[in-house]
């Protein structure tokens, strides 16, 4: 009894109030502060919460900083203005915008969408049993994976201490042994007589998990989604904090921060390789091209200041 009424109470927080309109009739978010974070919340992610520290290690010391500021302000800023700007202004998603932008920029719609699609399908996606063909065929399920290791994580002993690679290849990817030669032979045959060639239902059941929760995140639209956003950005603000307190804490860390700070190389910057992973990376941490401001942007007021949300945004 007590679940049901829990339930009921949950899905009035998404159900209770429709969605403001604006004059032309489209729905609008309930607040400027719930575009800004579900545009947070679009583009903070892996992106910069594990790949971003990952470049600055690779490129260590302050030089990476400058092709970075100067990629923020060369791509992101100008590219996110369009963006927000083009969302507010033709009233669609990113296909419908840019046609009504002109028919013959459609493509460019088309093209944000299909590098969305590609990334959504990266991080939830229903991974086969297929052991090392896992990584072969590169089905990482990494959403799916890090409910796995939440799962694991209120055990204690943790179980992938001292045996992190086991753990990660025998309990997360269930890897069998192949078949003796089966790498070397590509033949249908042995393809297909590889041991244990199943789902993971551990795998199957988080990634049905997690799409419904995007579901039941945006099936009322922006009113829904400009209510969960609130719990969906504060709560890994909090364990962000939680998570940057301890590592500061752990012994030597100030020799890891001196290296990102206090450190300079500037050899670094007559290789072009900095300047392309800073302007990569800029598209990872902003989320610039993926269409999602434009969606989210229609959804605004229609003279809403885009380059001021822009700026904040970045």
């Amino acid at each position: 009894m007590a679940i049901t009424n829990w339930l009921k109470k949950a899905g009035s927080f998404f159900t209770s109030k429709k969605a403001k309109k604006s004059e032309d009739g489209r729905d609008q978010w309930p607040s400027r502060t719930a575009f800004l974070l579900a545009s947070v919340g679009g583009a903070v992610g892996q992106g910069n919460i594990i790949r971003y520290p990952s470049q600055v290690f690779n490129n260590i010391g302050l030089q990476w900083f400058i092709p970075y500021l100067i990629a923020i302000f060369i791509l992101a800023i100008p590219g996110l203005i369009l963006e927000v700007s083009i969302g507010q202004a033709y009233r669609g998603g990113t296909i419908v915008a840019f046609n009504n932008v002109n028919r013959r920029t459609r493509g460019t719609g088309l093209a944000s969408i299909f590098v969305s699609s590609v990334v959504v399908v990266y991080f939830v996606i229903m991974a086969v049993k297929l052991g090392v063909l896992c990584e072969i065929l590169i089905l990482h399920s990494i959403l799916v994976w890090i409910m796995i290791y939440f799962r694991h994580s209120f055990t204690s002993p943790l179980p992938w201490e001292g045996r992190t690679e086991e753990f990660y290849y025998q309990q997360v990817l269930r890897q069998v042994d192949p078949i003796p030669g089966i790498i070397e032979n590509g033949s249908v045959q042995r393809f297909a007589s590889y041991p244990d060639l199943s789902l993971i239902g551990e795998t199957v059941g988080w990634s049905a998990f997690t799409w419904f929760c995007v579901w039941l995140c945006m099936y009322g639209g922006v009113s829904t989604t400009g209510r969960a956003v609130y719990f969906t950005m504060g709560l890994p603000i909090i364990f962000t904090i939680i998570l940057i307190g301890r590592c500061t804490s752990l012994e030597n860390a100030g020799r890891g921060i001196k290296l990102y700070f206090a450190t300079w190389n500037g050899e670094q910057l007559s290789n072009p390789d900095i300047w392309q992973t800073a302007c990569g990376q800029v598209f990872f941490s902003t989320g610039v091209g993926f269409g999602y401001y434009i969606a989210y942007a229609s959804f605004n007021a229609k003279y809403a200041n885009a380059v001021q949300d822009a700026i904040i945004l970045v």
